[in-house]
């Protein structure tokens, strides 16, 4: 993971006297929202500081959680991004254009370091797609697995419901009720419905 994080640093680093600061493309109830397209041009994203929550436009579930240093929205990809990011809490985000990144890579011959970086995202992607969804005990034990694995501080700031809940298309009554089998399975120990 380390290597993951230099990697992502490493490449912020050398983009950075290129990037813009970015504003947010809405509010919505006090929450910051970053669209990867900036008037009608696809940006990628230079996260610095802060978390931030990658959503699914349709729904506005959360597909994932990913924390500064980090270089995101550089995939290569026919269609508009049906995705956007939301700052958790505080954050500094930065921009560039996509077309200007891909060059830039070319030019400075970083294409292994953004392949490292691509590689980790994808995976992340597809092991989210490919988890278990027989049943929806499965998808909650599934989704349990996934979350259990962000930072420590992000643990103590989403309930494993808020996570669940906001992931997926389970009800609440259903992800209650899986998580209490588990917890009297000892599978998982929470501490006011928070990971422990």
């Amino acid at each position: 993971m380390s290597s993951f994080l230099e990697t992502n640093e490493k490449i912020i680093n050398l983009l950075l006297p290129y990037a813009e600061k970015s504003e947010p493309d809405e509010i919505s109830r006090g929450k910051r929202r970053y669209k990867f397209c900036k008037k009608e041009q696809r940006v990628v994203y230079l996260l610095l500081e802060g978390d931030y929550c990658l959503k699914v436009k349709e729904g506005n579930k959360i597909l994932a959680i990913v924390s500064a240093p980090c270089v995101i929205g550089f995939m290569p990809t026919i269609e508009d991004i049906p995705l956007y990011l939301e700052r958790v809490d505080y954050g500094k985000i930065s921009h560039i254009d996509y077309d200007f990144f891909w060059r830039f890579v070319k030019d400075k011959n970083i294409i292994d370091d953004v392949m490292e970086v691509m590689s980790y995202q994808y995976t992340d992607l597809m092991s989210y797609i490919s988890m278990n969804k027989c049943t929806s005990a499965d998808e909650v034990r599934s989704l349990v697995h996934r979350w259990q694995k962000i930072p420590e501080h992000l643990k103590k700031r989403f309930s494993v419901m808020y996570l669940i809940e906001n992931s997926s298309d389970l009800s609440k009554s259903s992800i209650s009720r899986v998580l209490k089998e588990m917890k009297e399975n000892s599978e998982i120990s929470l501490d006011r419905g928070r990971f422990e």
